[in-house]
């Protein structure tokens, strides 16, 4: 063959794999599900708002495709599939082959005090395993603010691409913590009756943070949300910081901690700002039964009372060696898994709704209560007598609630 012709053939093969890599990656297909109502609140027309502006998410996500509802419904139909949160393989399977889709968007929808509280897998639909979950708390309305929900709970369920998971700045040291199998609640007769009955339940894995998140990592998300002198985020207030014992304030535009106290427990800070600081970290606050599974030392741990030992003045600040205000984190012994003030200090907020008593039986990873008017606290706190900082007992305030011994930690998912 000729140079010429050679060189020729050369340029058109390379020109021919340039315009071949330079093909878009074929978007990833998500059927996205009707949510399931967890609550008689939610109407028809609430679950079809979720469900239509989670199929505007996941569009608008780089690689991404969502299903129209249309297609899905008649094949949910054809197959009699009801839909419950928890789908067999098979049902998967049938439903990735009649749709093509890659991944199944199963999501739970409560409504609540004007609030929509979603929870949401991906699920892989060749194998069945579930990829990722998350979950966001949004404003019932304005529309655009469900929008903005639904996007901010897409980023964090979809996973690689997503501002949610980048690393942020100042974010609390975590502890990976292995999953197990422990009996949660309070098998003395001198427990309160919201502490029983005592049961078994199991864990998957999880990171928590050494110690309560502090004055000066909640700082750095105030300032990168911007948060204003009100305070609030979404509708929420996050905090209340005008009060002379605050530890944070507002100055020229800008939130500072007041000087020394960068290392004390941020107090003063709403369930909704607990919750959106974890959200923004890219993570959620710890369930009641993590917490609790922690606080004993998880797989590490014994009985003792307290997080980490019997005698309460080793591990923790309560009423009678506080000097009746919270302290530094870090300071006392750690417990069996090296995390700090599991007990005393600080009440710590809970993912859970509050409940007057545990459900009877073999749980795994629960999340508590559907509905309520209280979120729980752990920990007991630098006001409490000692008995009220052991590991079972349950504490209760309204979300919107905060005072100066409201206090939080951050959850991850396990690495």
């Amino acid at each position: 063959m000729k140079p010429i012709l050679l060189l020729t053939c050369a340029l058109m093969l390379g020109a021919a794999l340039q315009a071949q890599e330079a093909q878009p990656k074929p978007a990833k297909k998500v059927a996205v599900l009707e949510p399931t109502a967890t609550n008689s609140n939610v109407t028809t027309m609430q679950k079809e708002i979720i469900r239509g502006a989670l199929e505007e998410a996941i569009t608008n996500m780089p690689g991404y495709e969502a299903f129209t509802r249309t297609n899905i419904d008649a094949i949910v139909n054809e197959i009699n599939f009801q839909q419950s949160g928890m789908v067999d393989d098979d049902q998967r399977k049938r439903i990735g082959m009649m749709s093509g889709a890659e991944y199944l968007c199963l999501s739970k929808l409560t409504v609540e005090n004007n609030e929509f509280y979603i929870s949401c897998s991906l699920v892989e639909v060749e194998s069945g395993r579930i990829s990722h979950t998350a979950n966001e708390l949004m404003p019932t309305t304005p529309r655009t603010a469900v929008l903005e929900g639904c996007k901010r709970l897409t980023e964090k369920l979809i996973g690689s691409n997503v501002p949610a998971r980048v690393v942020r700045d100042n974010l609390p040291e975590m502890v990976q913590i292995t999953g197990g199998v422990f009996t949660m609640g309070c098998q003395k007769v001198e427990c309160e009756s919201d502490e029983k009955p005592a049961h078994r339940v199991s864990l998957d894995g999880f990171r928590l943070s050494k110690t309560e998140v502090t004055n000066g990592h909640y700082v750095t998300f105030l300032n990168d949300r911007k948060i204003r002198a009100n305070g609030q985020y979404s509708g929420n207030k996050l905090l209340e910081w005008t009060l002379p014992e605050s530890q944070v304030e507002y100055v020229d535009g800008i939130w500072r901690v007041k000087s020394g106290l960068e290392h004390y427990p941020m107090v003063h800070v709403t369930w909704y700002g607990a919750y959106e600081y974890c959200s923004w970290a890219g993570g959620r606050l710890p369930t009641e039964a993590e917490w609790e599974y922690a606080a004993r030392g998880g797989s590490k741990g014994g009985s003792s009372r307290y997080a980490g030992s019997n005698a309460g003045d080793e591990v923790m600040w309560f009423a009678e060696n506080s000097n009746m205000r919270s302290h530094a984190v870090g300071v006392k012994q750690p417990n069996e898994l090296g995390l700090h003030d599991m007990s005393g200090n600080v009440r710590e907020w809970c993912a859970d709704w509050w409940s007057p008593a545990y459900p009877d039986g073999e749980q795994a990873n629960p999340t508590g209560a559907k509905t309520g008017a209280f979120r729980v606290l752990r920990g007991g706190a630098w006001s409490y007598e000692e008995p009220a900082c052991r590991v079972t007992f349950r504490d209760y305030y309204s979300p919107s609630g905060s005072g100066n011994n409201f206090g939080f930690r951050l959850w991850l998912p396990g690495e």
